[in-house]
């Protein structure tokens, strides 16, 4: 008989000792026999990472693959297609701690297309299945944000930052109820309504209705200060229901028809950023600018007249992320911001002082001072590039002395080092010393010349340039 025979002879007339028939259609293509009961109630969702040792064997009982032979556990995402049909679905119906066998007729196996060496095509294939553990999807990706479903959402779509969400809360820690409420707030800014990171990240994995256990690491939590006002420890692992009740979805930049409204949106988002930034909200001011930015970005837009009518906005953007960014103290960054400026606009007066003022947080004086010149070039009577001049020059002239008595005292170090070694009748011996000290001599001297270049006409002071 051969394996097509057997398959259409199988699904004709199962065998009884193959189980329960599983399949969704209950049109006998899958059965499941359970040799070892689990414990408990719950059972691996859609999306979690389950861990599993299998033997699979022909009808025929020749094993083709084992992990436990192996020794090792094998894991894998339910019900994101990484497994046979088969597997997604047996698995799924699974308690810990559970051993069956799992009987897959072909549409749940390999198909007719079977697999390698030994799976012959059509085959109906038997595996021996102990479900060990599982958790939950990891959102982070390193642990953090763990996310069990506990009733499955509707549609496709999920809230992405700037989306506007209505959800129900509530947290614990074990037993205890830290917090449970019903609110709404625009996804990316939920610090400004106490609602902590790792709950934000796990409503982006969200489908409407979706309701899910979200375990959450302190550092995604309420960190090292916890949060006394709810009666949170520092450091405290928590646990969270959420339910995403609905949301709406922030518009797609590919999704706008029209240049103005592109401008006004971005303009919009601007302005709030601008509100976070005066009340040194400068994290969350850098997303509402990155919104923004992204409306009117050069590659968010295909015709050149809308690059030129979106050109304003968009650098005032950079401008403004360049401001965020020095302030959090992400100097290259900044300074990438005002490039991008520079090259729609070489005379912009505010990129090059901020690129002046990114460099001063690296102490590359040189090239802050550069900066800074060439704001005067632009504008002389700008009193605050005069007094970062001042500043850069003074720096500079400090790093040189600095240089200089590291020289000096390096090459003296040397000289005397090769003095008490040298024999006393090797003379010719002297002569690279005499070098190595002429040199220090000559490199302090230049830096002593650098420094007389510094001295220029006097400058003026003026107030810094904000955001």
């Amino acid at each position: 008989m051969t394996d097509e025979d057997m398959s259409i002879e199988t699904r004709e007339a199962p065998k009884e000792e193959w189980g329960n028939d599983i399949s969704p259609d209950q049109d006998g293509k899958l059965f499941k026999k359970i040799i070892q009961e689990g414990i408990g109630e719950g059972q691996p969702k859609k999306g979690d990472e389950v861990f599993v040792h299998y033997t699979g064997r022909l009808l025929d009982g020749t094993v083709f693959d084992s992990s436990v032979e192996r020794n090792e556990l094998f894991n894998f995402k339910l019900g994101e297609g990484k497994v046979i049909k088969g597997w997604d679905v047996g698995v799924a119906t699974m308690r810990k701690g559970e051993k069956c066998i799992l009987t897959c007729l072909p549409e749940f196996a390999y198909g007719e297309q079977g697999a390698g060496e030994n799976i012959p095509p059509n085959s109906t294939l038997q595996f021996e299945v102990e479900l060990f553990r599982w958790r939950g999807e990891d959102v982070t990706g390193d642990g953090g944000v763990i996310k069990n479903v506990i009733n499955e959402g509707s549609g496709y779509q999920k809230p992405s930052e700037g989306s506007t969400v209505n959800v129900f809360l509530r947290g614990s820690i074990g037993e205890a109820v830290i917090e449970e409420r019903e609110l709404e707030f625009c996804l990316g800014e939920g610090i400004e309504v106490g609602v902590i990171e790792g709950v934000e990240k796990a409503l982006e994995k969200m489908k409407t209705g979706e309701e899910a256990e979200i375990i959450i690491k302190s550092d995604y939590a309420f960190g090292a200060n916890g949060n006394p006002s709810l009666n949170v420890p520092p450091n405290t692992e928590v646990t969270y229901i959420v339910k995403l009740i609905s949301f709406t979805k922030t518009k797609a930049s590919y999704e706008y028809d029209s240049v103005d409204d592109r401008i006004t949106d971005a303009t919009g988002y601007k302005e709030k950023g601008t509100v976070y930034f005066k009340s040194s909200k400068y994290s969350l001011a850098l997303k509402l600018y990155k919104r923004g930015l992204g409306i009117v970005e050069k590659s968010s837009v295909y015709k050149e007249e809308e690059k030129e009518a979106t050109k304003g906005v968009r650098i005032l953007l950079h401008l403004n992320m360049a401001a965020c960014y020095l302030k959090l103290d992400e100097s290259y960054e900044a300074r990438q911001q005002c490039e991008k400026v520079l090259e729609e606009d070489p005379t912009n007066i505010k990129a090059h002082f901020r690129k002046g003022q990114a460099f001063q947080a690296t102490r590359d004086y040189d090239e802050a001072l550069k900066c800074f010149q060439e704001v005067l070039k632009l504008e002389s009577t700008n009193r605050s590039a005069s007094q970062q001049i001042q500043v850069c020059r003074q720096r500079i002239k400090e790093q040189r002395e600095k240089d200089k008595k590291m020289y000096t005292n390096m090459f003296k170090k040397l000289a005397d080092l090769n003095e008490r070694d040298a024999p006393p009748t090797q003379d010719k011996q002297e002569e690279p010393v005499k070098d190595a000290i002429t040199e220090a001599m000559e490199k302090a001297e230049e830096l002593q010349n650098g420094d007389e270049t510094m001295k220029e006409e006097s400058q003026n002071g003026d107030e810094p340039v904000t955001a």
